[in-house]
């Protein structure tokens, strides 16, 4: 008798360019999973293929100033996708718009640039056939890491930003308003967010992440306690990375 198909889990990443992952830190383990499908951000002629780093939607960008047997940037999501298909045995599929050097302010609802573009792949991805064979519905978890942009600090940003923490949390709360209006979106989607670099040069924001505001039942901030940089005290390098997934996903466990 035919064992019937594994129903897939859809994994949701956004946020700036430590969720794509700096082109620098290509160091780190770099995991492939035949289990583990990423969408290629193509809207409505997008396509599926084996998540592998290098091809969207991480960071397509190579080290200008780095050997190619370096190979691409790590991505944590990737870690994170890769350690639930084999814990589960369930197919994974990705989707995910990181936007390097992006504010709250293009995250905060369906008419922000980079949230609107993320709602609209996601839409595209779920109606698609793969999806549609892997019966999904709705999002297992949302990865999150943000917040860097909107440090006094980032002076070379010109876009708009909130460099103050209650501007930010009011943002932050109408975007987690918008995700939950998703027809994706289920009472036990997972959220789970990284703290920014420690003691970093663009860590402002750390007293978001510090402060309890993300205290749902199904909500997590993991720590990065230890996390090493590409040299600017604020970009992860690609073993922090490796490492920041990997307590995503030991976050995702605790939440059940």
């Amino acid at each position: 008798m035919t064992e019937p198909a594994r129903r897939g889990r859809l994994v949701v990443f956004g946020g700036q360019s430590n969720m794509l992952g700096h082109r620098t830190a290509t160091d780190g383990a770099k995991p492939t999973s035949s289990l583990v499908r990423a969408w290629d951000n193509g809207g409505a002629a997008g396509t599926w293929r084996q998540a592998e780093l290098g091809h969207p939607p991480f960071n397509v960008l190579g080290n200008p100033k780095g050997d190619p047997a370096d190979g691409p940037a790590n991505n944590a999501a990737l870690h994170f996708a890769v350690a639930l298909a084999e814990r589960t045995g369930d197919p994974v599929l990705l989707v995910g718009a990181p936007v390097n050097g992006s504010s709250i302010v293009s995250w905060q609802d369906e008419s922000a640039v980079n949230l609107e573009r993320l709602l609209t792949e996601c839409r595209h991805a779920l109606a698609s056939e793969e999806a549609v064979a892997a019966g999904v519905t709705h999002a297992d978890t949302m990865l999150w890491h943000q917040g860097e942009t909107d440090d006094e600090g980032a002076w070379m940003v010109k876009d708009p930003r909130l460099t103050d923490l209650p501007s930010y949390v009011a943002a932050f709360e109408r975007m987690r308003s918008t995700l939950a209006r998703q027809s994706w979106w289920a009472d036990d989607t997972r959220f789970i967010a990284g703290e920014l670099v420690r003691d970093g040069w663009l860590s402002a924001r750390n007293d978001f992440y510090g402060a309890g505001a993300l205290n749902g039942p199904r909500d997590a901030v993991v720590s990065s306690e230890g996390l090493g940089h590409v040299g600017d005290r604020a970009h992860f390098d690609g073993r922090a990375l490796q490492l920041l997934g990997e307590r995503m996903f030991e976050a995702r466990l605790s939440l059940g």
